[in-house]
């Protein structure tokens, strides 16, 4: 039987996603999927849970759910960005789960790269369970060898992790903090304060950060006006679309879409 494929975050369109970037630069942000970042050309400046790392060609960069993370490049470099939420391979989330990172770059194989170069072809890659899975494991390899690992002192926060997941499923609705709340059996108050702690802001800004990436990727991949874009990302109305794009992004929805019209 044909394994289920689910939307698990609010970024992604399935269990698996990948896409290629020139000069990459990214707000602070979580995800509950893991995220693997190849350097392929020039270097990646970015930052997990507070470390600066410098990542050079050749090397790659994993970042484990619910860890706050940035991209701000300093020279110019090309990357690829690999997403996969735990159900694709259990085996490896269960490990990170179990583990904490004090280094989180590692030296990727050629054997990793033959298969992503093979594989994964395009700018942007949908692929099916069994290719997914041949790039990934690989790469779960070097990062278990590689990268600087221990295990946890405290569990895993599954709350936090069951509250990141209702939000990036449901934030294109008209949610609260008492929605979420109600759904994963906490109190508001605890919700606000996990909310603070994983990602330094409070819901309202995170709420508005899942909506307005979401955003982004359509602006991108679809052929919609502007007040589409905001209607089908959760937005009221395209006032508050253009205030939260410009609070997330720095630019405009506008200067946005024109930034990829020249690229």
């Amino acid at each position: 039987m044909e394994k289920e494929i689910m939307i698990k975050d609010g970024n992604i369109d399935y269990l698996f996603s990948s896409a290629k970037h020139i000069d990459v630069e990214c707000v602070t942000h979580i995800h509950i999927t893991m995220e693997i970042v190849i350097v392929t050309d020039g270097e990646l400046n970015m930052t997990i849970n507070g470390k600066e790392y410098v990542i050079p060609k050749g090397y790659g960069v994993f970042i484990p759910p619910l860890e706050p993370h940035t991209f701000h490049s300093q020279n110019p470099n090309q990357c690829h960005v690999l997403m996969f939420s735990e159900e694709l391979i259990e085996y490896f989330s269960e490990f990170t789960k179990a583990h904490s990172f004090d280094r989180h770059i590692f030296p990727v194989s050629n054997a990793s790269i033959e298969l992503v170069n093979t594989i994964l072809t395009n700018e942007t890659n949908n692929v099916d369970w069994i290719s997914a899975n041949a790039v990934i494991a690989p790469l779960c390899y070097d990062i278990i060898h590689n990268c600087e690992i221990k295990e946890r002192r405290t569990p895993f926060d599954e709350t936090a992790y069951r509250i990141f997941e209702y939000i990036n499923t449901h934030f294109c609705e008209n949610i609260t903090l008492d929605h979420i709340s109600h759904a994963v059996g906490v109190h508001p108050v605890t919700v606000s304060k996990i909310f603070s702690k994983q990602t330094r802001h409070g819901f309202s800004y995170y709420l508005q950060y899942a909506r307005c990436t979401y955003a982004a990727k359509l602006i991108k991949t679809k052929s919609l006006t502007l007040s589409e874009i905001a209607y089908e990302s959760g937005f009221g109305c395209i006032r508050s679309f253009n205030r939260a794009f410009l609070n997330v992004y720095g630019i405009t929805p506008t200067e946005y879409k024109n930034q990829i019209n020249i690229i």
